[in-house]
């Protein structure tokens, strides 16, 4: 009777330990099939798909007419999207998407579940008092380097020539002297 205690409680901390992470993409990973399967025999709604429009700059590349099939997923804002048909142009990326209610709803109960465990308060007012700036969506810093390029004649003051008024080397006088041992 200990040893079936034993084993029940192991599994549940194992379980609690990692099993339900694996549950948790497991199921993502189906509701990502089910959806793909109903996107590839035609049956969403077309009224309500999603049109997510990304600016880009492809001089080189040659507009689109008409949307492609193209199969994806994306996630804007808490929400994720599957995406349906694709048109390039050559200043905007034109995807168009259904909502995936079943994702959406298991990543948000994930982030939830692992807020609670972790003891981090989900209050969202605290999280928006930490983000600052014109752009509150991202917080991540950005590198700006800029590289200047001389036109034909180089700045004043690069074109001096240093020249060394002595010799480098030192001439010996004789042999030096032997390690000794």
């Amino acid at each position: 009777m200990k040893r079936t205690f034993a084993i029940f409680f192991l599994v549940i901390y194992f379980f609690n330990w990692g099993g339900y992470m694996l549950l948790q993409n497991y199921m993502v990973a189906q509701t990502d099939r089910r959806m793909n399967e109903l996107i590839s025999h035609d049956l969403y709604d077309p009224n309500k798909l999603v049109e997510v429009k990304v600016k880009q700059n492809l001089p080189g590349i040659n507009e689109w007419a008409d949307y492609k099939n193209v199969s994806g997923s994306i996630q804007l804002k808490n929400a994720c999207y599957n995406y349906v048909k694709l048109k390039f142009t050559k200043d905007t990326l034109y995807v168009m998407c259904v909502p995936n209610y079943e994702k959406t709803k298991l990543i948000d109960n994930n982030v939830i579940y692992a807020r609670q465990v972790n003891d981090i308060p989900t209050d969202k007012t605290k999280d928006a008092a930490k983000k600052a700036g014109a752009d509150k969506t991202y917080d991540h810093p950005q590198l700006v380097m800029n590289f200047m390029r001389f036109k034909d004649t180089p700045p004043a003051g690069i074109n001096r020539v240093y020249q060394l008024s002595a010799d480098p080397f030192i001439a010996t006088p004789a042999q030096p002297p032997e390690v000794l041992s």
